[in-house]
């Protein structure tokens, strides 16, 4: 483990970042960090062994902001995650993706949602769909209508930034052997468990397109409306979620394909109630409109 600047006090967030050959992407998020407004934070990298030069870059921020280099034996994000929370020493673990920006009052925002929604054990952000093009702003809109509409019956968060008490992580882990959804299935656990879960419209983040212009924008697409759908259908369904690799936001495998479209939609938005079937029916509203833009 390699160990930089600490600050004396517990802070408010203990921000975890898992990385894999990030070179390119985790600088900006470390200097975004480090304008950030609210300074009562540590950083927690860590990294999967990468090839590049990840870690040296990671520590040109060492004097900047509080930041510790922690070294996983094991390539895989849900294991690099639970790692990081086993050293944050924050009221709050936040997990981002090394390929996250952030304004320089996102942190500011996010303690004041906290302290006025005290209630709140487990959350995630909107995605910010500023500065797109229309077809991804369409996408992200989606993503975020799902994430809303699936709040209070089965949680469906994005990886990029879930933020829970540290308390709650000594009964709740990521699962190492999920194929995909492990963001998913750490929040549904965490509810299950009688975590108190919010999803914040405020403030947004946003993240590289590079998933969406590796696997192609329809992929992606009907990967988020199946997972949404399945996820609000239940557990008898969970099989067909499709999968992808988990060692990082770098290794994404262009030439993996869906497992098909089985059960079909109509199949499993059947087998719901009447206030999910009109939720889902708004999602698939959504998707036909962004297959006519590609």
């Amino acid at each position: 483990m390699l160990k930089t600047v600490k600050s004396q006090t517990s802070p408010f967030f203990s921000i975890v970042i898992p990385t894999l050959n990030e070179e390119k992407f985790l600088p900006k998020l470390l200097a975004d960090l480090e304008k950030q407004t609210f300074k009562n934070f540590e950083v927690i990298h860590v990294d999967g062994k990468s090839d590049d030069s990840t870690c040296v870059k990671a520590a040109e921020f060492s004097q900047k902001i509080a930041l510790q280099t922690v070294i996983s034996p094991k390539r895989n994000v849900s294991h690099q995650r639970n790692t990081g929370g086993k050293f944050a020493r924050g009221q709050w673990v936040v997990f981002m993706d090394a390929d996250n920006r952030l304004k320089r009052s996102f942190l500011s925002q996010l303690a004041i949602k906290l302290e006025t929604n005290s209630d709140t054990e487990i959350f995630t952000c909107l995605i910010d769909n500023k500065h797109t093009s229309v077809v991804m702003k369409n996408l992200l809109d989606l993503s975020n209508l799902i994430m809303v509409a699936t709040a209070k019956v089965r949680p469906f968060a994005a990886g990029a930034l879930i933020g829970i008490k540290r308390e709650k992580l000594k009964h709740i882990q990521f699962d190492c052997d999920a194929k995909m959804s492990e963001d998913h299935l750490f929040v549904e656990e965490a509810v299950k468990n009688g975590c108190k879960y919010r999803v914040f419209t405020q403030p947004r983040y946003s993240f590289s397109m590079r998933r969406f212009e590796k696997e192609g924008s329809v992929k992606v697409i009907v990967a988020y409306v199946r997972s949404g759908a399945i996820l609000l259908a239940g557990p008898r369904f969970e099989r067909f979620l499709p999968e992808y690799p988990m060692m990082g936001g770098s290794d994404y495998n262009e030439d993996k394909a869906l497992r098909g479209f089985l059960p079909s939609m109509r199949d499993i938005i059947s087998s719901t109630t009447k206030r999910q079937q009109k939720q889902m029916r708004v999602i698939i509203s959504r998707l036909q409109q962004l297959i006519n833009d590609i």
